[in-house]
């Protein structure tokens, strides 16, 4: 069949269509054609990756500039901060830029001194030393995590001779941190470190770190017992939070398990003693009474008592009954027992981190009814362990929560959920439209090439004539056999109901 036959068959089966079939079959070729556009532009387009995040524009339009004159394709993302390039190209072409100085960032480290220049001066020398160092300082202070630029200033004096006219150096660093980044103190002490053992002279108190935001990061930095002192109470502060957070949980998860999701909010203080004390006793103790020594004095003694010296008033009794000579006896007993006493002497030391109060907030939602305050104490007081005679305090109260923005997050949540769904069934569809148009093009192929067939077997005569003769001798054949059956029951009827008798009991 010519182009020309297929070109007038379709014209006479548009012809026959209707009016709505017409137009119901120009959208669906329609349609299909935007499909397989679509399809084959996501199957050709290659995928892009990030080449360069975060840039400024002046570095944005100098990357774009390079990439231009290499002829390599790009997008510009995120407010012209991030370029992208073909996937498989961008290694390839961060060499290429790196290597055609388009990437200079923030001048040029020691290489400056690659090229000697005569006649230089010593200022001149001394300058480009301070650049050289700045660069070199900056670039390895922007592979820390977290930050994303940087800028060096050094004021390094020139050397003198005399003490009284040597300067002191200083350095000041500015920093641009990446999204949602934050430097830890011994990321900032780390910078100050490094700054200190690059210059020679410069001291940790004239070392001057502000980032972007105009946050004075130096202010932490400090030397000696200070230092140490400020790094033990963070230390303390961050205990003293894990363990609040560690009460908190355990009580949220089980006003959560009692009460449901968002009914209860938890908040727990605590008061921990971090002083660390030691204690010396000592015990004595004799439990079987053991005798070391024992010293024992007996005294016993008697005599006549008489009167004083003759003519002397002393010897005379003011009592007349007592006058005149008598005996006297007397007897002393002194006894000195020595023991054998046990000496134990404990030292005690009590660890830091012992509890001195806790006081423990809890705020339930009334919203669905009223609550028993009493027994939530009880639990609470029960989690926490409550020690009345600590001091310890449990406050829980009820107040209707405000939910409005956690409903506002959950509709921004479905209306996200129902976009990228959206989404899904839109590519989906898409998919299902490309492969229900490649089904339609092969049917039709399969009919063009089954009409060019048929035309085929109709263009060869020969082929055919013997064809319609095979069948017309088999239709005779065909018809005879039951000519002959027909009137072989006219002329014989009985042996005709005999025969089928017997293949109906066959």
């Amino acid at each position: 069949m010519s182009p020309g036959d297929l070109a007038a068959r379709f014209r006479e089966r548009w012809q026959s269509l209707s009016q709505t079939q017409k137009v119901i079959s120009v959208l669906v070729a329609s349609g299909a054609l935007v499909c397989l556009f679509y399809l084959g532009q996501l199957a050709t387009r290659p995928a892009y990756a990030p080449l360069f995040t975060g840039l400024e524009p002046k570095d944005a339009g100098v990357i774009v500039d390079e990439l231009k004159a290499l002829k390599i394709p790009y997008q510009i993302a995120d407010e012209g901060k991030t370029i992208k390039v073909p996937e498989d190209k961008v290694y390839e072409v961060r060499i290429q830029l790196a290597s055609s100085g388009a990437l200079g960032g923030g001048g040029m480290g020691f290489e400056l001194f690659d090229q000697s220049k005569l006649g230089q001066t010593d200022f001149e020398q001394q300058v480009g030393y301070q650049r050289a160092l700045q660069e070199e300082l900056r670039r390895t202070i922007v592979q820390l995590e977290g930050v994303e630029q940087a800028r060096v200033h050094l004021v390094i004096p020139q050397k003198s001779v005399f003490i009284g006219e040597r300067g002191t150096p200083s350095a000041a660093v500015a920093l641009k941190l990446k999204p949602a980044a934050r430097l830890k103190p011994e990321q900032v002490q780390g910078i100050c470190d490094l700054l200190v053992g690059s210059v020679e002279g410069l001291k940790p108190e004239n070392v001057h770190i502000i980032d972007t935001e105009g946050n004075v990061l130096s202010d932490d930095l400090k030397s000696g017992e200070w230092a140490v002192g400020t790094k033990t109470a963070l230390e303390h502060q961050k205990a003293r939070r894990e363990y609040e957070k560690e009460l908190e949980k355990r009580v949220q998860q089980m006003l959560t398990q009692i009460m449901g999701q968002n009914k209860a909010v938890a908040m727990v203080t605590a008061d921990l003693d971090f002083n660390q004390q030691q204690t010396t006793s000592t015990v004595s103790s004799n439990p079987n009474n053991l005798r070391i020594s024992e010293h024992i004095v007996r005294e016993t003694g008697g005599g006549t008592e008489a009167g004083g010296p003759p003519g002397t008033d002393s010897n005379l009794s003011t009592y007349p009954a007592l006058q005149g000579a008598g005996t006297t006896n007397y007897s002393r007993e002194e006894s000195t027992i020595n023991y054998q006493v046990n000496t134990v002497q404990e030292t005690v030391v009590k660890a830091p981190g012992t509890v001195r109060r806790l006081s423990a907030s809890v705020v339930l939602n009334e919203t669905d009814g009223p609550v028993d305050v009493q027994k939530v104490r009880d639990v609470v007081a029960a989690a926490i362990g409550y020690d009345q005679a600590r001091g310890d305090q449990i406050n829980v109260s009820s107040m209707a929560f405000d939910d409005s923005y956690l409903k506002k997050v959950e509709a921004e949540m479905a209306e996200a959920e129902s976009r990228a769904r959206f989404k899904e069934r839109l590519y989906l569809y898409a998919l299902s439209g490309g492969a229900l148009l490649l089904v339609v093009l092969s049917i039709l192929a399969l009919l063009l090439w089954r009409r060019r067939a048929v035309q085929r077997v109709e263009e060869e005569p020969e082929f055919v004539t013997v064809r319609e003769m095979q069948a017309q001798e088999e239709r005779r054949i065909r018809e005879d056999k039951q000519e002959q059956i027909r009137d072989m029951a006219k002329e014989r009827p009985k042996d005709v109901a005999e025969i089928l008798k017997v293949w109906l009991k066959d």
